[in-house]
C-alpha cells in the first residue's frame, strides 16, 4: 500500500505555527487552535507542545504528529529575530527536555533527580522513567498537607542517609538545589504516595481474587549450587564441606517461590540459574484475605497498574 502524501498537511502544520501567536498570555488560544487543527487530521494523533522562555513573555511551539510510515515528526517554526540558531536553540523547549509523557515534559535535571528514587529490578532506566512519569500524572490532583510532607522528607533522608542538617546542607549544595525546590520536590513525593497508597488498597482485593494461588502462605527450603547438584535429603543436613552452594529457609508468599518450586511439594535437582535448584515445601497455607495478603495483593497489583498505564502512554523521547 502507498504511503499517504503528507506534503499537503505538513505545510498545513507549518502555516497553523506561524499564525500562532508566541506571547505567554495566549496559550490557552493557541492550544485551541491547535487542537482544532488536529481534530481536522485525526489519523496524525497531532499534539502542540508548549515551553515558556525563562524570563521571556515569549513562548515555544512545536506540533508532533505521528507518521503513517513510522515514527514522529516535529514541526517547528523558529521567526528570523537576528538570533543565531544557538542562542535560540539555548532556550527551545527541546534543548532542556528529555522525555514527554502524556504532554507531562521532564527535564533532563529532573530526570537525574528521579532515577535517585527508582530501584524497579528488571527495567531499563528509559522504562523506570516513563512509569515515574505516568505515576506522577496519575498523581498530581491528590491533596497532601504538611505532615504528608514532613513524612516524605523524612523518609527521603532516611533513605539517602541525610541524618543531621549539616548533612542535609550538603546533600543541597551538591545538588544545586534551594530548600524551596526541595519542599516541592518532597510534596510531588507526598503526592505520589497518597496515590500509591488509595490504588494499592482500591485493587487488592480484587486481585487477590485472580490470583489467590500467588498468596498462599509457604514455609520452604531450597538451595542453588553452582556445580554439583543437592540431593533432596541433604536440605535437611547441614550441608558439611558442600561450597558454592546458597541455602535458603523461608517462609514467603507461593509467588516468591523459586519458579521450579511454586507449583509443587519438592523439586530437584534441576538446571536453575546457570546451576542446579533443589527445593522442599514443608508447609502450605491457602491465601486469607488478611492485612499482611492485602498488602502484598496491593502491592503486586499497583506495579500491575503502573505497567499497563505506561504500556498505552504517549512517549516522545526528545534525546534518544
Amino acid at each position: 500500500m502507498t504511503a499517504p502524501d503528507l506534503g499537503p498537511v505538513l505545510h498545513s502544520g507549518v502555516n497553523l505555527l506561524r499564525e500562532l501567536s508566541r506571547r505567554r498570555t495566549a496559550v490557552a488560544e493557541s492550544r485551541r487552535a491547535a487542537a482544532a487543527w488536529a481534530a481536522s487530521h485525526p489519523e496524525l494523533a497531532a499534539q502542540l507542545v508548549t515551553n515558556p522562555r525563562p524570563g521571556s513573555p515569549i513562548v515555544d511551539y512545536d506540533l508532533l504528529i505521528d507518521d503513517p510510515a513510522g515514527g514522529t515528526i516535529m514541526l517547528g517554526v523558529q521567526p528570523d529575530d537576528g538570533a543565531s540558531w544557538l542562542v535560540d536553540h539555548s532556550t527551545h523547549w527541546a534543548a532542556g527536555n528529555l522525555l514527554t509523557v502524556d504532554g507531562m515534559q521532564v527535564s533532563t535535571p529532573e530526570a537525574m533527580l528521579m532515577l535517585r528514587s527508582l530501584t524497579r529490578p528488571g527495567l531499563s532506566p528509559q522504562e523506570e522513567l516513563v512509569r515515574f512519569c505516568v505515576l506522577r500524572n496519575a498523581a498530581a490532583k491528590e491533596d497532601v498537607g504538611l505532615d504528608d510532607v514532613q513524612a516524605a522528607a523524612d523518609g527521603f533522608r532516611r533513605r539517602h542517609g541525610l541524618t543531621s542538617g549539616e548533612a542535609m546542607r550538603r546533600w543541597l549544595e551538591r545538588m544545586g538545589m534551594s530548600a524551596e525546590a526541595f519542599h516541592d520536590h518532597m510534596t510531588t513525593g507526598a503526592k505520589d504516595e497518597r496515590f500509591r497508597t488509595r490504588m494499592r488498597a482500591e485493587l487488592a482485593a480484587g486481585y487477590l481474587a485472580r490470583h489467590r494461588e500467588r498468596f498462599a502462605r509457604v514455609w520452604a527450603v531450597w538451595a542453588i549450587s553452582a556445580d554439583e547438584p543437592v540431593g533432596v535429603d541433604e536440605l535437611h543436613g547441614p550441608l558439611d564441606g558442600r561450597w558454592d552452594v546458597r541455602l535458603t529457609r523461608a517462609q514467603v508468599w507461593a509467588g516468591e517461590l523459586p519458579e521450579p518450586l511454586r507449583e509443587a511439594s519438592a523439586v530437584g535437582p534441576v538446571p536453575f540459574e546457570g546451576g542446579f535448584l533443589t527445593g522442599v515445601v514443608l508447609k502450605r497455607e491457602e491465601a486469607v484475605a488478611d492485612a499482611a495478603t492485602l498488602a502484598a495483593a496491593g502491592a503486586d497489583a499497583f506495579e500491575e497498574w503502573l505497567a499497563d498505564a505506561a504500556e498505552q502512554a504517549r512517549v516522545t523521547w526528545h534525546w534518544l
